[in-house]
């Protein structure tokens, strides 16, 4: 089992990019693109599949150029606000056409904090709400303050399975995630399940404000995107969870000797795209099942 750092996007370290290259990532929420910009690469083209993932990744960079980390942390919905559609109209003018038409016809989930308001935080929030409505706000805090996964699994076996979880908890979570309540009980030992979204530091926030103009949305089809680039100009590719169907030729002829990959596979027996080699032992991928992926093209 990985052990998680504290203070550190280890998907962003697994991948090592290194001042000067040129990336390609998919939005994941966009925290984690802008967490790229620490290693000062020379570009971060964004591609998704889905065009409201691309929008939020261009309202956190926008939001990122025109206000301060307090207030960028009050729009997102990591801070109590009642002021967030005014800090939303203060970043408006630098949003393209697209992502400022998206947002104004959900100021409603402005309002509420936009990031988190996707369908998986939206569950996840009202599981914690469950969990806390069966075991009480003292006890959770409790098990919130344990510090290994020894002392939690303790607690667990000791305080934990009381008449109202066995009967409900797993049930309610895999019909919220549909996955495995076994899931459920290893993201409770790590000390996951209950523990805040990360946000973005002050120190992640000074160098992405600095470096934003190098982070590209791209408003088109990933696979129109890549069949434009030409050959051997990405270095590094934080491919997620983006389904890479009828994209991997292109992501080979794109990827220059010695570029490097990590992606999320949910099979033990996927294989890297053409002309990538696995690099390493394949790490739990986060949240839910999966594998973080690392690999290289051969130079």
């Amino acid at each position: 089992m990985m052990n998680l750092r504290q203070g550190s996007d280890w998907v962003v370290d697994v991948l090592d990019v290194r001042e000067g290259d040129a990336v390609l990532a998919s939005a994941e929420g966009g925290d984690r693109v802008l967490r790229l910009l620490g290693a000062r690469p020379k570009r971060v083209a964004v591609v998704d599949r889905h065009p409201a993932q691309l929008h939020l990744v261009a309202l956190k960079v926008a939001a990122v150029k025109a206000l301060a980390h307090p207030d960028y942390l009050e729009l997102m919905g990591n801070r109590p606000s009642r002021r967030r559609r005014s800090l939303f109209h203060r970043v408006r003018w630098l949003l393209p056409k697209e992502a400022d038409d998206f947002w104004l016809a959900r100021l409603g989930a402005v309002d509420r904090g936009v990031a988190q308001q996707g369908d998986f935080e939206r569950q996840l929030s009202s599981f914690r709400q469950f969990v806390r409505l069966v075991h009480g706000s003292r006890k959770v805090a409790r098990f919130q303050s344990l510090l290994t996964e020894a002392e939690r699994r303790e607690m667990y076996l000791r305080e934990w399975q009381t008449g109202l979880w066995r009967r409900f908890g797993g049930m309610l979570w895999s019909r919220w995630f549909e996955v495995g309540p076994e899931r459920l009980e290893r993201l409770l030992l790590q000390g996951r399940l209950l523990s805040p979204p990360r946000e973005l530091s002050p120190a992640e926030f000074v160098v992405a404000k600095e470096l934003a103009n190098r982070v590209l949305v791209v408003n088109e089809p990933p696979h129109e995107y890549l069949h434009a680039l030409p050959a051997n100009s990405i270095d590094a590719f934080l491919m997620g969870r983006l389904d890479r169907r009828g994209l991997e030729t292109e992501l080979c002829r794109v990827a220059r000797p010695g570029a490097r990959m990590t992606y999320v596979s949910g099979r033990e027996d996927d294989q890297p795209p053409l002309g990538f080699v696995a690099q390493g032992t394949p790490q739990d991928a986060g949240f839910f099942p999966g594998q973080l992926v690392a690999a290289m093209l051969p130079i």
